[in-house]
This record gives C-alpha cells, sequence and structure tokens, in this order.
C-alpha cells in the first residue's frame, strides 16, 4: 500500500497501466493562501503559474491535486501521452477543471546538465469547495477513474502486458 487514499491510488493504478508510462505520484496543495509573490520562489515552482497568474493566487476553499508522472521516452509513452491530453482536454470541456502540461527542471545546474532526464507531465485537478475535508476531491477522482477505464475499453487503448 502506498498511503495514499484508495480514489488516488486507483487513479494512478489507471495511469500506470498504460504503455510507456513509467512513473507516478501526487500530492495536495490548499492554493488559498498562494498568491503571485508566491509563485516567484522555487518552492513553488511545481505549481500551474500562468492559471494561478490568472486569478491573481488560489481561491478560497481551492485545493490543487496534481498527478505528476513520467514516461520511459518510448513510441508508445507518446500514444498514451496523446491518449491521456486528449481525455483531460475533453474532461475540460465537459466543466471539470483540470488541465495537462508538461514540467521539467533547469537545464543545468551547478551539479551538472540535466536536460532530458527531468521532463515529466502535470495533470493539475482544480477542487473549490473544500473546507474540511477531501471527500468532494476523492468523488471527482473516482469519477476521472472510472471515466478513463471507459474510454481506455472503448477506444481499446493498449495496456502493459
Amino acid at each position: 500500500m502506498s498511503g495514499y487514499p484508495i480514489e488516488i491510488e486507483n487513479f494512478h493504478n489507471t495511469i500506470l497501466k498504460l504503455r510507456g508510462i513509467s512513473t507516478i505520484e501526487s500530492g495536495v496543495e490548499n492554493l488559498e493562501p498562494i498568491d503571485s509573490e508566491l509563485l516567484k520562489l522555487s518552492d513553488f515552482s511545481h505549481l500551474p503559474h500562468a492559471s494561478l497568474l490568472r486569478t491573481k493566487g488560489g481561491l478560497k476553499d481551492e485545493v490543487l491535486i496534481q498527478f505528476e508522472f513520467s514516461t520511459d521516452y518510448s513510441l508508445e509513452s507518446f500514444h498514451s501521452l496523446e491518449f491521456i491530453a486528449w481525455f483531460v482536454r475533453d474532461c475540460a470541456r465537459g466543466g471539470t477543471k483540470i488541465q495537462l502540461r508538461p514540467f521539467a527542471l533547469p537545464p543545468v545546474t551547478p551539479f551538472g546538465r540535466q536536460l532530458g532526464t527531468t521532463l515529466r507531465f502535470h495533470i493539475d485537478l482544480f477542487i473549490d469547495g473544500i473546507d474540511e475535508t477531501l471527500e468532494p476531491a476523492f468523488k471527482v477522482i473516482n469519477n476521472l477513474n472510472k471515466s478513463i477505464n471507459m474510454f481506455i475499453d472503448m477506444y481499446n487503448i493498449p495496456l502493459k502486458d
């Protein structure tokens, strides 16, 4: 067991069964105290800056559940990535506050060159109305997981053996 709530664990397992997807992890961030000044700090580099700058920071009672996954750079991983990109866009068109975006660290650090080794992808899920419990967010994630599994079956998306 990973220590994640079951809804998140199930979504992780769904994404990981797609060919070429090598890792996934996630976290929850309370966005309400985030403002444009905090976004300048490296501790907040994982956040979706453009989205937060449009609203001048997080909204009241808003959390971000972020799923970060990596690929193995194979052709199959690009097919899976394209499927995930379509799925996320389709969910957003349906009203879910969700987006997919790439994430990478600086090409060169004092410890050497890392270009080509840090590319990840973030599924950013914005949930508002969270005041005391994450239960409403878990319901959204459970519905996302049901939907993506339905589309995997419907479109006969290749899975790992």
